[in-house]
């Protein structure tokens, strides 16, 4: 499996091509200017190589702590750390470093990790084929398509969501269906298209409701619900609007009572509902 491409140790700039420290093979530079600009920190640390085997421990380590740099710091050997390893231990191993790049892009905003993170999540989708593991792979794609809107991609991040639309379609994963004509409303009333993204946007939300996962529909539900009901006062949908607005305040108050607190959730549906009543100018019951 290819990985992505490697960052200088110093500056973290990915090239295609980096040259190694000699000692440890671990860290990378630009070239001499940054090898001898971060050899000061890189001394700490610079030892002979560990055994893949050591490497993976100390990658467990960093994820097991929340420490995504510390992950990152041995991406240049994932590629040997998969090496003749099984299926379920390269997907764990994919997956700690697509974490690390999600925990690294929302940290410090770089959308190079959402770049990283593509090439790595397009490899478990792969992966997860082989495994038949069709809900995951779907909700994969969806992931990859999200990436690329952060990267203004929005064309390819369509035909990312129409592909994973078909994945749930095939194999009968409604949750997954939910989370790409969730998406592909998204950028349908980003060009403008109020028609069809509002219709995609119910599609997502009848989806939702007929979540396989028990566990996770509620979720999709509330979040679709959050998405459609801004997009009908956006377009002045106000006939379509109490429905949906009543269904987000109970679906709400749900989730609170589930989580035994005030969730997120219920304060934007009492900001629906406010926002229903003065459009109205009658009465919603809180």
């Amino acid at each position: 499996m290819a990985t992505s491409a490697p960052r200088c140790s110093h500056c973290g700039k990915q090239r295609a091509t980096l040259k190694r420290c000699s000692v440890c093979k671990q860290a990378s530079y630009c070239g001499a200017e940054c090898q001898n600009a971060g050899w000061k920190k890189h001394k700490k640390r610079c030892a002979p190589p560990l055994p893949p085997k050591d490497v993976w421990g100390k990658v467990r380590a960093a994820h097991a702590d929340g420490d995504w740099k510390g992950v990152l710091e041995w991406e240049g050997r994932l590629d040997e750390m998969l090496k003749g390893q099984s299926d379920a231990m390269c997907n764990d191993a994919l997956g700690i470093f697509i974490a690390a790049h999600g925990s690294g892009l929302t940290s410090t905003g770089s959308t190079d990790h959402a770049l990283s993170a593509n090439r790595l999540l397009e490899q478990r989708v792969d992966l997860l084929g082989q495994m038949e593991r069709f809900r995951d792979r779907g909700n994969h794609i969806c992931a990859m398509a999200s990436n690329l809107i952060l990267l203004d991609r929005r064309e390819d991040a369509a035909k990312l969501f129409e592909r994973a639309r078909d994945v749930g379609a095939a194999h009968g994963f409604f949750s997954v269906e939910c989370s790409a004509c969730e998406g592909l409303g998204r950028l349908e009333m980003d060009k403008g298209r109020a028609e069809v993204g509002l219709e995609l946007l119910q599609n997502a939300l009848v989806a939702a409701r007929l979540g396989e996962d028990e566990n996770t529909a509620w979720a999709q539900e509330l979040g679709v619900l959050g998405t459609l009901i801004p997009a009908l006062f956006e377009t002045n949908a106000i006939d379509e609007l109490e429905p949906p607005v009543l269904r987000f305040r109970e679906a709400a108050e749900a989730a609170s009572q589930r989580e035994g607190r005030l969730c997120y959730w219920e304060l934007s549906s009492l900001l629906a509902s406010a926002r229903l009543h003065q459009v109205l100018r009658t009465p919603i019951p809180f």
